[in-house]
């Protein structure tokens, strides 16, 4: 009985990291997305509100990027640093932040990418698509 624990423990653990890649090469194939108002083409880079283009800057785009192919998972602010700004970034992880809440002005999200204490943000869709 201790054998078949043990061997489901290693099984979850296992496969747990294999299940990533596969949700990230299944987000990368997304090539625009819709969400309340807003419309996003991630193939040319640009992001409607109400029809009306917004103006993102570079990083407020790779940030929201990040959070759109990862809907509905808490992200570290490590791994939005690492998405946004590139392996080799060297300063504050609370840019990440400042850098956030311009993406929820400009676009009107305040509700919808949401804090996670001790982790990070999440850019929470369910139920409002």
């Amino acid at each position: 009985m201790s054998n078949a624990i043990a061997l489901q423990e290693t099984f979850v653990t296992e496969s747990k990291p294999r299940t990533y890649p596969l949700l990230r090469r299944a987000s990368r194939k997304l090539t625009e997305f819709r969400f309340k108002d807003l419309f996003i083409d991630l193939r040319a880079h640009r992001v409607f509100r109400q029809e009306e283009e917004v103006a993102l800057t570079p990083r407020e785009y790779a940030l929201l990027e990040t959070l759109v192919r990862n809907r509905n998972i808490a992200l570290t602010r490590s791994q939005l640093l690492t998405d946004a700004w590139g392996y080799d970034y060297i300063g504050e992880s609370r840019t990440v932040d400042v850098h956030i809440n311009r993406v929820r002005r400009k676009l009107g999200l305040e509700q919808e990418i949401q804090t996670v204490f001790k982790v990070g943000y999440r850019l929470n869709t369910r139920g409002l698509l």
